[in-house]
């Protein structure tokens, strides 16, 4: 059995290369686990400057100087920022009131029509049935109002992270896109002269994993705005909560 795990180990980590690299995932997997929450504003600055960049790289293949890219690009993603923190976000809190204000309301209707269900369709449902099922959604009402109510009495907590994060995230995002080729520079220091291994792997994983984020943004941004668009047309109630989740 050792002599088996000692080939192994030959076989796979002999390459120095190799060995580098998985030395640098398992350190970068036991940092996010570890540190994650801590981080959290610096790894968010991280995903959103790595997807700005191929924005701001498109711009510089066109011949736009990259200070006008990067001041283009990161206006855009300000006044994007703006526009979701004073109308949408709201608009959503909005709905989510009306919607929990509501909520008894269309509680006791879909009892009255639960109560006919017996009469109606004795075969199918009985009484007893009936009041076994009310009896859990009310269970279930009653933890989602409990949760609610956790959720307000840290609602001050939250909204002090959430200051600070809309404060520190767009900085940080900034000097990743300002300072992108310094940050690489530096983070290069740390790597073998010999890194084919290593630079074959990013090239590859930047490639895949750029496609499929910026793709699913723009996926999830379209069906919210399909969304939005068909539920206004009809006429529903809460359009834009219901797009916002139909959307995520």
């Amino acid at each position: 059995m050792i002599e088996y795990l000692r080939n192994w180990y030959r076989r796979h980590f002999s390459d120095p290369q190799v060995a580098i690299l998985t030395l640098f995932l398992i350190l970068g997997f036991a940092l996010v686990l570890l540190a994650g929450s801590i981080l959290a504003p610096v790894l968010a600055g991280i995903v959103i400057a790595y997807l700005l960049d191929g924005a701001v790289e498109g711009l510089c293949r066109n011949r736009v100087p990259r200070r006008v890219a990067l001041a283009i690009v990161f206006m855009a993603f300000v006044a994007i920022l703006l526009l979701v923190m004073f109308l949408l976000i709201p608009l959503l809190l909005q709905q989510i009131t009306q919607f929990f204000r509501e909520l008894p309301g269309m509680i006791a209707k879909g009892q009255e029509a639960l109560m006919q269900l017996p009469e109606h369709y004795p075969d199918f449902i009985s009484e007893q049935q009936l009041q076994q099922l009310i009896g859990e959604i009310r269970a279930n009402l009653l933890s989602m109002g409990h949760y609610v109510v956790s959720l307000s009495l840290s609602s001050v907590t939250g909204v002090i992270t959430i200051m600070v994060y809309l404060i520190l995230v767009p900085l940080l995002v900034f000097f990743f896109l300002k300072d992108k080729r310094r940050i690489l520079v530096w983070l290069k220091q740390f790597l073998p002269e010999r890194r084919d291994l290593v630079t074959q792997v990013w090239y590859e994983v930047n490639l895949k994993i750029g496609r499929y984020v910026r793709g699913k943004v723009i996926e999830i941004l379209i069906v919210w705005l399909v969304s939005y668009v068909t539920f206004a047309i009809f006429g529903l109630n809460y359009t834009m909560l219901l797009s916002y989740m139909v959307g995520l």
